[in-house]
This record gives C-alpha cells, sequence and structure tokens, in this order.
C-alpha cells in the first residue's frame, strides 16, 4: 500500500470539497453584498429623513456560537494518525485505497502539463531588443565591406605596389641571410621562405638549432622521391655561423620580425608540414597558396574586419551595460560613476555578448566563404573570422546546454515550488478573518 498516494489523494479530495465550498461561499456572498448595498440606500434615506448624522458601519463575520470567526488552531498530527484519517475518508467516499498510487492522482492530461512545465528550457537572463539586431546588422555589414576590401591582395589600401605595403617594406632588415635563408638548388627564389621549414613560426625549435649549428636542412622532392638535403653554406658557399643559443634566440627573433612585414612576409604556420608531405597536390596547393598571398602579413591585415566587429559590438554592449545599470538605481545619489565604468569594461551579460558577437562574424564569415566559392580564391580565406566564430560558439553552445541541463531546471523547479510554498504560508498566516457590520446593535 502506498501511504504516501493515500494521504495526497485524501488531502486532494479536501482541496476540491474547499474549492466547491469556496464556489458557494461566493455566491452567497454576492447575494450579501446586495443585500448590504440595499440595505445601504435604506439607512441613508432614514437618516435624511430624520436629520441625524450617520455612524460609520464597522463589518464582523460571526459563527453560530455568536462570537467573532478564528481559523482553527489544531495540533499537528502524527503521520501514522494523519494517514488513518485518509483511510478513513477515502473508505467512506468508496476509494479503495488498497489499489491507489500516485497515478491516481492526477490525469493523463494533468501530467503531460505538469512534465511540460518542469521540462521547460531556462530563460536567458538577458533578451535580445530590435537595437540589438540593428547593431549586430550594422556590425556585420561593416566587417563584411572591409572583409571584401582588404581580401583582395591587389588593393589599393594594403595591396602590394600601395604606399602602406611599401611603407610597411622598410622595416625587412636583417644581417644577411641565416641558415633558413638558404636558397640553393630547390629553394630559391622570391618565395624561398614557403619551400622549407625555416619560416615556418610553429617549427620554431628547429629554425633556432639552425642558427645555433650552422646549418639548413630541408625536403627536396625529386620526381616525386624526397631527399633531406642539409648544407652548412649558402648558395654561395659562404659558411654559416655557429651561434649560442642566447643569440641564436636573439637572431632569429630579429629575422622573423622583419621577414614578417615584407612583401611575401611569412607562410601561414604549418604549411610547411604540406610542403613536405607526400602528396604532390597538397605540396602544389602549399605552394599556390603562398605565392597568391596567403601570408601572416595579409592575414593580420584582413583580421581589421574582426576588430571592427569586435570593437563596434563592445561599445553598444558596454553602452547599453550602463543604461541597465542606471535603471537599476532607484536613488540617484547611490549612483556611481566607478561602478557604471566597471560594468561598461566587464559586462554581466557574457552570454548576450557572446550570442551577438557569435552572430556578427558569423555572418561575415558567411560572406567570406561564400566570395571564396565564387571566385575560386581559397587565398582570400578570412582565418581570424572563422577562428572567430568557433571561439563564440564553444560558450554559446556551453550555456545553451547548462540552460537546458537536468540539473538547471532541478534548481528553477526547487525555487519557484519554495517561493509558492512561501507565498501561500504568507497568505494563510491570517489568525483571524473579519467582516464586522454593526449598525447599533445590528450585527450579521
Amino acid at each position: 500500500m502506498d501511504k504516501d498516494s493515500v494521504i495526497l489523494k485524501h488531502i486532494q479530495n479536501k482541496a476540491d470539497d474547499c474549492e466547491e465550498n469556496l464556489e458557494e461561499i461566493r455566491a452567497q456572498n454576492s447575494k450579501n453584498a446586495k443585500r448590504l448595498s440595499e440595505l445601504d440606500d435604506k439607512l441613508e434615506k432614514i437618516h435624511r429623513l430624520l436629520g441625524t448624522e450617520r455612524k460609520p458601519f464597522i463589518y464582523e463575520v460571526r459563527n453560530e456560537a455568536g462570537s467573532s470567526f478564528k481559523s482553527a488552531n489544531t495540533e499537528p498530527k502524527s503521520y501514522e494518525e494523519l494517514f488513518q484519517e485518509a483511510s478513513e475518508s477515502l473508505a467512506a467516499r468508496g476509494i479503495d485505497i488498497d489499489t491507489l498510487d500516485y497515478h491516481g492522482l492526477v490525469t493523463e492530461e494533468e501530467l503531460r502539463r505538469i512534465t511540460d512545465s518542469l521540462n521547460r528550457p531556462l530563460e536567458r537572463k538577458l533578451k535580445w531588443s530590435k537595437n540589438d539586431f540593428i547593431v549586430v546588422f550594422i556590425a556585420a555589414s561593416i566587417g563584411s565591406l572591409v572583409d571584401c576590401i582588404l581580401s583582395d591582395r591587389e588593393n589599393k589600401f594594403t595591396g602590394k605596389g600601395s604606399q602602406f605595403a611599401e611603407w610597411l617594406d622598410e622595416f625587412h632588415q636583417h644581417d644577411g641571410g641565416g641558415p633558413i635563408d638558404y636558397q640553393g638548388p630547390g629553394f630559391g627564389g622570391g618565395y624561398h621562405r614557403g619551400l622549407s621549414k625555416g619560416h615556418d613560426i610553429m617549427r620554431f625549435i628547429e629554425a633556432i638549432i639552425m642558427f645555433k649549428t650552422g646549418r639548413f636542412e630541408g625536403i627536396r622532392y625529386v620526381d616525386g622521391v624526397a631527399h633531406k638535403v642539409v648544407s652548412t653554406v649558402n648558395q654561395y658557399g659562404t659558411p654559416y655561423e655557429q651561434l649560442g643559443w642566447i643569440e641564436a634566440i636573439a637572431k632569429y627573433a630579429q629575422h622573423m620580425f622583419a621577414d614578417l612585414f615584407s612583401s611575401c612576409s611569412l607562410p601561414f604556420p604549418g604549411s610547411s608540414l604540406l610542403v613536405e608531405c607526400g602528396n604532390r597536390d597538397m605540396r602544389i596547393f602549399a605552394a599556390t597558396m603562398y605565392h597568391q598571398g596567403f601570408n601572416i602579413k595579409n592575414i593580420m591585415i584582413q583580421s581589421i574586419s574582426t576588430i571592427m566587429v569586435e570593437i563596434i559590438m563592445r561599445i553598444y554592449f558596454g553602452i547599453d551595460e550602463m543604461k541597465r545599470y542606471g535603471e537599476s538605481v532607484e536613488i540617484q545619489e547611490d549612483y556611481s560613476n566607478f561602478e557604471a565604468l566597471g560594468r561598461f569594461i566587464r559586462s554581466t551579460g557574457k552570454e548576450k555578448l557572446h550570442e551577438m558577437l557569435l552572430l556578427a562574424h558569423a555572418v561575415v564569415a558567411a560572406v567570406n566563404v561564400g566570395k571564396v566559392v565564387i571566385t575560386k580564391k581559397p587565398w582570400e580565406i578570412n582565418i581570424t573570422e572563422i577562428i572567430s566564430v568557433i571561439r563564440y560558439a564553444v560558450p554559446v553552445l556551453s550555456d545553451a546546454i547548462d540552460r537546458h541541463s537536468g540539473y538547471a531546471k532541478l534548481i528553477r523547479n526547487a525555487d519557484e515550488i519554495n517561493a509558492n510554498w512561501e507565498a501561500l504560508a504568507i497568505e494563510f498566516s491570517v489568525d483571524r478573518l473579519q467582516l464586522e457590520f454593526k449598525e447599533d446593535a445590528l450585527t450579521i
């Protein structure tokens, strides 16, 4: 026998009875209110005819014994006493308590509504407004426009032959070529940095070792066969000097910094792995990408679109955060400029900010990918936008999973149930319900 279900069914029946009684009381109160209104009109006429001052009414509800009604103040019952009372009450109603379980407490429709309510997703702390969508559209439009201009390696602002490119090329100064600049057979030409691992910043340790040992190492393919090339002299027969670790690191850093701003810049990190792989198509692809301008300098320049989106979105969100803080301060004297500035710098609604940044970057990335597909120029792909999409997709997805998790729903449901219990406790904590109506000796 499920005793809990028996007790709950008993309480449920009592609640239904109370609800029916309340409906009767409401109907009776309506009738009484009408009678009181009629009586009030008559008393008003009597006082007007007699010319006397009317005393104010005092209403009071009394029980059959004539005393004011008070809520019952009974001693709490034990679990077994409550079960005994429930068993007797349900038996009197013709309900078999031996076959009663929790399924009999609610109908299938009620159970479905309860389940849907308990499983509903948690709402976001900050919802999107119309202005949010407008700003995301503006930021994405500006980012896409900047990307379309700067992704063209021949554009007049930052492309080859531009004043900006010539200014950057002035930084390309270092003391001769180290081992990583070897340009012997198979490694020479203007794009020699993309033919070996020395200029691949992902393999900087190997490049520093070349400077220290004064020895170039590379892979050259002849008729599809890989050959390891090692040389301690440059293409003119001049030996490379051997350096200590500190000097080798300093030389490497200076060399790479200078090459970064040159016309051909540095190849994309990891591209040397494709150059040295056994697949000829991959080697051709890596070389083509570098020849067409897919290098670190152009990628950094192209990232201006990403920076623009970040600046616009974060400034807007910071201002909006300051406005929300101002609206939350009820007294003007409590407004803190330091707190407002802190809200501008460190926004509290990170979830919404990440969603807005994700949408804006996703639009710019989609436009860029579409342009690359149409023009068939993979070297114009915007790596920074793709990284940004991944960067913000991870926390947005994580927040969504957390918001829809069973644990989060359990905490939300527990808080709501506790709040409802507290509201009921406050509502029924009145020890005396009274409605007095006195006119001299008149009591209803």
